[in-house]
């Protein structure tokens, strides 16, 4: 480079350096405040980010991850057993019972479970009958069956034998069954 070339450089330098160091103070003081002015709504805005976070997408993430397992396990059993099916070492008769033993296995299980729900629901029903029951008839408000009144000079003895002798029903009986 020229003598005149390197001095045109140094000029422009010395002529825009103090505008730079300006520019660069300003963008410090700029910045400063700035950050003073953002901080506390940036960290807002973080803790709301982080609460939103932990209301809505953690719950959906588990919910996705346990809805994945066992579809993961399906497509697995799926895939071996379409690989052994290709390879011939499964006839379509096996794969026909296997699928009408899995349709068996499923219809006593949904019996199972109907009996059991009509068990409980029969249940209950028998014990809200039982407890409505007492609380309609209780032991207490029963009348008692009336006394038998025994005469001043008789015994309890005689007494019984005048109700039998009272009641015509109970002496038919006696003789049948005697």
């Amino acid at each position: 480079m020229s003598h005149n070339g390197k001095s045109g450089v140094r000029h422009a330098t010395d002529m825009v350096t103090p505008y730079a160091v300006t520019a660069k103070d300003n963008a410090v003081q700029y910045a400063h405040r700035a950050g003073t002015y953002l901080a506390p709504r940036a960290r807002l805005a973080a803790a709301e980010a982080r609460a939103r976070y932990a209301e809505q997408v953690v719950p959906r993430v588990a919910l996705a991850k346990a809805a994945a397992g066992p579809a993961k396990d399906q497509a697995a059993a799926r895939s071996a057993a379409a690989l052994a099916a290709l390879r011939g070492d499964i006839s379509p008769g096996e794969i026909a019972r296997a699928v009408r033993k899995r349709e068996r296995r499923m219809r006593a299980g949904r019996a199972v479970r109907r009996v059991g729900l009509l068990t409980l629901v029969a249940g209950g029903t028998f014990a809200v009958w039982r407890w409505w029951s007492s609380q309609t008839n209780p032991d207490w408000l029963m009348e008692p069956s009336p006394a038998t009144e025994i005469a001043p000079g008789e015994s309890a003895a005689s007494a019984d034998r005048k109700d039998s002798r009272a009641v015509p029903e109970h002496e038919s009986e006696q003789s049948t069954a005697g």
